[in-house]
């Protein structure tokens, strides 16, 4: 039994008690309060695990996107940290948002192959899909090979084609320290986009407003407290 708080991931853990192993949760950094500490867990395995895969270094330069949201706006900062270049693929209305994080925006609503191609001095050498549908096509259209090319979101394209079906399959434990010092040194800020109480009319609207696909920052379902 671990008696301080913790953070880390585990199915079926939206209850008032759950039991873990070892391996899925670690101690929660005194500096972390317990509703961003919640928004940590599944992040810092899906980021870590994913640019572990593709092989993210200083030099490089990667593509996100749905930069804006719960995974893609801490893999952007993620990203800033290990000092990539950083373009984000957003909303317009996220501009200033991925400003702060450290990202050159491109907006979905314009060309977006044509805006990549000319956001960065340096050629484009990475890119993670957070979101799915014709992302990875636009990432082979750069010309990068698969083993450059993340995603979150499996497809039969993205198999045939060999780029990385990624995430937390690809994680290790220690992600889990690595998003936390992160936090800790004020390298990542996590952003929460909405705290919900425990019933089931508040949990019901947190997913529907998450399948909306529209969040900036994460949701949080509080249970108790």
């Amino acid at each position: 039994m671990i008696s301080d708080p913790g953070l880390g991931t585990k199915r079926g853990a939206l209850a008032t008690e759950i039991c873990v192993n070892e391996s899925e949760i670690v101690l929660k950094p005194e500096m972390i309060d317990m509703n961003h500490a919640a928004t940590m867990g599944v992040a810092s395995l899906t980021v870590g695990g994913a640019f572990r895969k593709i092989e993210l270094n200083s030099k490089d330069v990667v593509v996100i996107s749905a930069a804006a949201g719960g995974i893609g706006s801490i893999a952007v900062q993620y990203a800033v940290a290990k000092g990539a270049t950083v373009i984000g693929i957003a909303s317009k209305k996220n501009s200033d948002y991925l400003k702060s994080l450290g990202a050159i925006l491109v907006a979905y609503e314009e060309n977006i192959q044509n805006a990549l191609l000319s956001a960065s001095a340096k050629p484009i050498t990475k890119f993670l899909d957070c979101y799915g549908s014709d992302y990875v096509k636009l990432a082979f259209s750069l010309g990068l090979k698969g083993t450059a090319i993340g995603t979150l979101v499996p497809s039969p394209y993205v198999m045939i084609k060999g780029a990385q079906f990624t995430g937390p399959r690809h994680s290790t434990y220690d992600d889990f320290n690595t998003l936390a010092e992160m936090v800790s040194e004020g390298k990542v800020q996590l952003n929460i986009d909405q705290v919900y109480d425990f019933s089931l009319k508040s949990v019901r609207e947190a997913y529907r407003s998450l399948k909306s696909g529209h969040t900036r920052g994460k949701k949080v379902v509080k249970v108790r407290g």
